[in-house]
């Protein structure tokens, strides 16, 4: 038996809420309302109108085509043979329609077509309520005893089985009603209803649409959408036979009312269905709109972190860990290109002394303003600054020579001195100073970050032997 879920893709299946449980009770009441009140005019002649039938056979035939359509696409999407077994009742109560309106006396021609006799519609009004709740009965008695969902290779194989099975049925009631129809007891004399009519036939009828919503609500409970509607919608089957009982004939008022319960027998379960299908796409739209927005949160988490994982903290630039892995990449690049490479070291000079006398928050200052000279100096777009670690700095430089380098190197020294950043404590001059060392690799050598910073800093080591505030290149080999 299937269980209902709260969330699910499969409309049969969705759990019923309390406001669904509201919505059925309402239209129940409204059902019952609605028929109580026209059973004390049932026998009330009224006009014949001919176009009646024809458009309540073609709205009919539209509602029950669709649900089992619908039900049919259910049944392919979970391999269900019960929800197959009840897209066939459909099938069987749209299909059985077609006989009846045209065999029906007066709508065609006289004593209607396909050979018909009196009879012949009134016996398939009663195949008609008869098979529905035959069908609905067969539907519980599956669901109960299926115990796993038909394979997808045989989907196709019980629906061609069923459905032929429901097209033989409908043959065989139109041939036994219009062939034997001399041999059938009289249900209608001169459109007024024969005594056995309402006495055994209607009861009968009553009966076994009783029967199979007392199963219905006792086995399903309403606890599913496809359940609620469902047993609403043999609600109003049954109320068609019950308002039809005082009529004495066609065309009262009560036979006007058993067309109207059969209309919303027909599209009560169908409007549901719809109804719980734009409900979910409502739900999927607003689900790929949150992953949309959860997406963009993630991309600019990502970011941030990328951020966090690359840049130092405190000036902004490329971090640590950033330089090494753009060192060796880089360093790849120009060794496949055979283009040169170069690296600068810069150390801000006596900068332990400026800490101590400014303080650490001055320092704090003097490295994000040095950071943002160096970054701003570096106007090509592939030449990047980073925080090697304290005062340290580095600037790869792909594509740039020894001379280039030194040139680099010189431009950098000038913009921090045009900063005029004040250092007293400083033994070079009272302002703050850098020293740069700077490697190249002109010739592609296989050279390592280690072996480009090592000569890098063996530069940077010189220049600072040699008085500090200057660039010094690595000799070349």
């Amino acid at each position: 038996m299937n269980e209902p879920l709260p969330y699910s893709n499969q409309v049969l299946t969705i759990a019923t809420t309390r406001r669904q449980y509201a919505a059925a009770i309402s239209a129940t009441l409204l059902l019952l309302l609605i028929s109580a009140a026209a059973l004390p005019f049932g026998d009330l002649s009224l006009s014949v109108v001919k176009p009646f039938l024809p458009a309540f056979i073609a709205w009919f035939l539209f509602g029950d085509l669709l649900t089992a359509h619908l039900l049919y696409s259910q049944y392919r999407a979970i391999g269900n043979l019960s929800i197959l077994i009840l897209a066939c009742t459909y099938l069987f109560t749209a299909l059985i329609m077609i006989p009846y309106i045209l065999t029906y006396p007066g709508v065609f021609t006289e004593n209607g077509m396909l050979s018909a006799g009196p009879q012949t519609s009134s016996w398939l009004w009663v195949c008609w309520h008869a098979g529905f709740p035959a069908g609905i009965i067969s539907y519980l008695l599956a669901d109960r005893w299926e115990k796993r969902p038909v394979e997808f290779r045989r989907n196709a194989l019980w629906a061609f089985m069923l459905t032929s099975g429901i097209l033989i049925l409908v043959a065989a009631a139109a041939v036994v009603t219009t062939a034997a129809h001399d041999r059938l007891p009289v249900l209608v004399q001169q459109d007024k209803f024969n005594p056995l009519t309402n006495v055994v036939i209607k009861p009968l009828m009553l009966g076994l649409n009783a029967a199979a919503l007392v199963m219905l609500v006792g086995m399903k409970k309403g606890k599913t959408v496809l359940s609620l509607w469902l047993s609403v919608a043999l609600l109003a089957f049954l109320m068609d036979i019950v308002v039809s009982l005082p009529a004495g004939s066609r065309y009262t008022f009560g036979w006007y009312m058993s067309r109207f319960n059969s209309l919303v027998s027909a599209f009560v379960l169908i409007c549901a269905i719809i109804y719980e299908v734009n409900r979910l796409y409502v739900r999927l739209v607003k689900q790929q709109k949150d992953l949309v927005e959860s997406q963009e949160e993630l991309r600019a988490m990502n970011e941030q972190l990328t951020q966090l994982t690359n840049l130092d903290g405190l000036t902004g630039i490329s971090n640590r860990r950033r330089f090494d892995e753009l060192l060796d990449r880089m360093l790849q690049e120009s060794r496949l290109k055979g283009q040169p490479f170069s690296l600068l070291l810069l150390d801000i000079d006596f900068f332990k002394l400026y800490n101590d006398r400014y303080g650490h928050q001055k320092g704090d200052l003097v490295l994000k303003k040095v950071a943002e000279l160096i970054d701003g100096c570096l106007r090509d777009g592939k030449s990047v600054a980073a925080r090697y670690g304290g005062e340290e700095f580095a600037v790869l430089l792909p594509c740039t020579d020894r001379a280039g380098a030194l040139g680099m190197a010189q431009v950098i020294l000038e913009a921090i001195q045009d900063a005029d950043l004040l250092h007293e404590s400083s033994l070079v001059a009272p302002r703050v100073t850098a020293s740069i060392g700077t490697c190249t690799n002109n010739r592609g050598e296989a050279w390592g970050r280690e072996e480009m910073i090592f000569r890098a800093d063996s530069a940077l080591y010189k220049s600072k032997a040699e008085g500090r505030n200057r660039a010094t290149a690595a000799e070349e080999e």
